[in-house]
């Protein structure tokens, strides 16, 4: 099935970015309500594509781009592409319009809303592109928006480092991934997503590169979605506005390495390796979150924490890779994305109304923000797993999945029901504390925020419960066509329910419940036991390895560019002509050097002369006392070479020789003329070393010559091409002028630029006029 509905839903989406500074000129803070329509009627037509796809429809959309290099824009939506279309879409509306009011009278909302719009797109184009190529470039231009948008306020330091930090941990780890792609395509033999997951899975996993492809793939999904070690830079992203929190970090851009997690998963979870590597790296991020979000008392911290321990929670569910797993994984996804995007928005609310973010300083705000408090309440009580909620579910499936695992199934269930009981007690710290109890006084007089900061919250909430309540619409026509797409199983049914009686998961979920409670009681005293433990292991954790590494990599650049960067001209040729002595010496030995005189033709007297004058002049210019001598020895040398170029039949190459040489002698000498007279500043030696090295340089390059004059020839001459292309081709019968302006194209435009940049640079030179004394 083909529609090119896909790809048009990113362009317009992409579009209302670019018009976003422009409307916001025009229409101020009104911007936001016109430019949520645009993810709305993204939003509605995936929804439009939810009964094709339930019924096993797979939507394609092929566009012609780099047919010579086999790289096509395609798209293709199954049940995995769409489950994440219809997540970014729909939270999108919402930050969209949240961002309005949070961020209003801002001056630079038109351009925040470029950022956003930008990356919204990219994240709809990684979800939906079947070509691993176009993949990765939807997978790099998230990382741009992303660091624009997280250093939104780029005059605070903090922002410029969390938006740095995140660039170049995602941005490293996507580099790894392309490699890993590259090598996927050779093991693979097509670089067209679908049809690798067509492959039988031991394709891929019987591949001697299978190693490699694994590990460079993986460490592209652990760094976008902040897995341990890399998950420092995901609570610094904090740094940001609400509204980016909301929804890069909740709901989208970490996301964007589970879902690659989950759309390779048929071809390379084959391999043992697979569960090996991934499900202790999910539990390590998932222990390391809680951990973490222990200690906080900034909302938006406990968020960003927590966060990454679901993060952690859906890779370990993907590295255990059962039918129970995938099934836990995608419920969870989409719970999460409900209740943690509403919880940041609410979380924003209450420091942009309230003044504070600091829970120990929130209490009673639920009378003057019932509808924030409302969607905050409905938010945290799917994140602890109450009953009726999403939350309740996916935790009550996740158990489920633990239990059938196979391995050491009895500590994934350890570890799963300890985190899960912290989690429930960050859930009422962070969503429900803050809006009962006795008034606390707030930095700003707490008033409710506007409708549209608030309607993303409640409506959100309001959906965890809902589907909570009837989970059966999403398992069947949403969580069922992803499992299928993860499993490669067409035949997946995962039907959701409710209650499935008492069972063992039940009584997980009430011993979760009880420890939650346990642990909400007991928070305070664990923050303060713990004051001095958290500073002892940020120390020498993987922070400051980066932060090491960082600093040894400014160290080195500001070094190398003090020795090689130094601007003396002398000392860059000197570089470059050493390295390729060095080069050359090692290279020339492995071939003969045959003087063939039969093969030569023989001088003749215009060549010899001309040959004679260039060495003559070089030599003369070494030893020329004033710049004006040297310019004019050397505008020779450049006539000389003009000559051997007309004498071998390149009558185009000499005339522009001839045109450049005497332009360049005129503007050496108005550029020269005032200077003071020529110095010399060289020792003896340096200039012996000099000398050494020019000689040294001339006889590699003489010997380079002499090899490649001796070659047989292994390839048909281009030029042969050239002529007989010229006029069938380019319509053209002077060879020399279809060359440049057809065949070079390209490298002509590149020489016309550089022609242009130096003649603006000349006549600004020119046009300078000394200061009247």
């Amino acid at each position: 099935m083909s529609f090119p509905g896909c790809p048009l839903t990113i362009a317009a989406v992409f579009a209302a970015g670019f018009a976003a500074p422009a409307l916001h000129r025009v229409l101020g803070n009104h911007v936001a309500k016109l430019l949520a329509l645009v993810p709305l009627g993204a939003f509605l037509f995936y929804c439009s594509l939810v009964p094709s796809v339930a019924g096993g429809n797979v939507i394609k959309t092929a566009i012609p781009w780099a047919d010579s290099l086999g790289i096509p824009l395609t798209f293709f939506v199954d049940g995995l592409s769409l489950l994440f279309l219809l997540v970014i879409s729909l939270v999108g509306v919402f930050v969209v319009l949240y961002a309005g009011g949070y961020l209003h009278g801002s001056k630079s909302l038109g351009k925040f809303y470029l950022y956003l719009m930008g990356f919204m797109a990219a994240m709809l184009g990684i979800v939906s592109s079947d070509n691993l190529i176009l993949l990765f470039i939807f997978w790099e231009l998230t990382s741009i928006t992303s660091f624009l948008l997280i250093g939104y306020y780029h005059t605070q330091a903090d922002s410029r480092r969390a938006a740095l930090q995140a660039l170049l941990v995602t941005g490293a780890g996507g580099l790894a991934m392309l490699a890993g792609f590259i090598l996927l395509t050779l093991a693979a033999g097509t670089p067209e997503i679908s049809r690798i997951l067509a492959l039988p899975p031991s394709t891929v996993a019987s591949s001697p590169l299978f190693p490699w492809i694994l590990a460079l793939i993986l460490l592209g999904a652990f760094t976008k979605s902040a897995q341990f070690p890399f998950h420092f830079w995901l609570p610094n992203a904090m740094a940001a506005p609400a509204p980016v929190s909301a929804f890069l970090h909740s709901a989208t851009m970490v996301k964007a390495g589970i879902f690659l997690l989950a759309r390779l998963h048929p071809c390379l979870s084959a391999h043992e390796l697979w569960t090996v590597i991934v499900a202790p790296v999910g539990a390590a991020t998932l222990i390391t979150g809680i951990f973490l979000a222990a200690r906080e008392t900034d909302l938006k911290k406990i968020l960003a924490y927590t966060t990454l321990a679901v993060l952690g929670t859906l890779t370990m569910l993907l590295g255990i890779g059962s039918e129970l797993a995938i099934k836990a994984c995608l419920v969870y996804l989409i719970a999460h994305a409900l209740y943690k995007a509403a919880l940041f928005m609410a979380a924003g609310s209450v420091d942009h109304e309230a003044g504070t973010r600091e829970v120990d300083s929130l209490s009673g705000l639920g009378r003057s923000m019932p509808f924030t408090a409302a969607g905050a309440i409905l938010g945290a009580l799917s994140m602890a797993g109450i009953p009726l909620l999403l939350g309740f579910v996916s935790k009550e499936y996740f158990y489920k999945a633990l239990l059938d695992a196979d391995g050491p199934a009895f500590l994934w269930e350890i570890i799963g029901v300890g985190t899960s009981m912290i989690l429930f007690a960050l859930a009422f710290i962070t969503g429900v504390r803050p809006f009962f109890g006795t008034f606390k006084a707030t930095p700003k007089p707490p008033h409710e925020a506007p409708w549209i900061m608030w309607i993303g919250p409640l409506v959100l909430g309001a959906l965890a419960l809902k589907f909570g309540l009837f989970p059966g619409w999403i398992g069947e026509n949403l969580i069922s066509p992803a499992a299928r797409a993860v499993l490669a199983d067409a035949t997946f049914d995962a039907h959701l329910k409710l209650w499935h009686g008492w069972n063992t998961a039940v009584f997980l979920s009430v011993l979760t419940v009880i420890g939650g409670a346990a642990a909400l009681a007991i928070a305070p005293r664990w923050r303060h036991a713990t004051t001095s433990l958290y500073p002892a292991l940020g120390a020498i954790g993987p922070e400051r390895l980066y932060d090491l590494f960082l600093e040894s990599l400014l160290s080195f650049a500001k070094w190398q560019t003090r020795i090689l960067q130094n601007g003396k001209l002398r000392n860059y040729i000197l570089t470059v002509g050493g390295f390729a002595v060095l080069l050359l010496g090692l290279a020339l030995p492995r071939h003969a050097i045959v003087l063939d005189f039969a093969k030569m033709s023989p001088p003749s007297l215009l060549g010899a002369t001309a040959c004679l004058l260039i060495a003559s002049a070089a030599i003369f210019a070494c030893f020329a006392t004033s710049r004006f001598t040297a310019i004019l020895t050397l505008g020779v040398v450049g006539l000389g070479v003009a000559i051997l170029f007309f004498l071998f039949s390149a009558p185009d190459l000499a005339m522009t020789q001839i045109l450049v040489e005497t332009l360049t002698v005129v503007l050496f000498v108005l550029a020269f003329y005032k200077l003071p007279l020529l110095r010399d500043f060289s020792s003896r030696a340096i200039k012996i070393r000099d000398a050494i090295l020019a000689a040294i340089f001339g006889a590699f390059m003489s010997a380079l010559v002499l090899i490649a004059f001796n070659f047989e020839r292994v390839a048909r001459p281009i030029s042969d091409y050239m002529s007989q292309n010229s006029l069938p081709l380019a319509n053209g019968r002077n060879v020399v002028n279809v060359i440049l302006v057809d065949f070079r194209a390209l490298d002509t435009l590149g020489e016309i630029t550089v022609l242009a940049i130096a003649a603006l640079g000349v006549y600004a030179m020119l046009s300078l006029k000394a200061p009247k004394p």
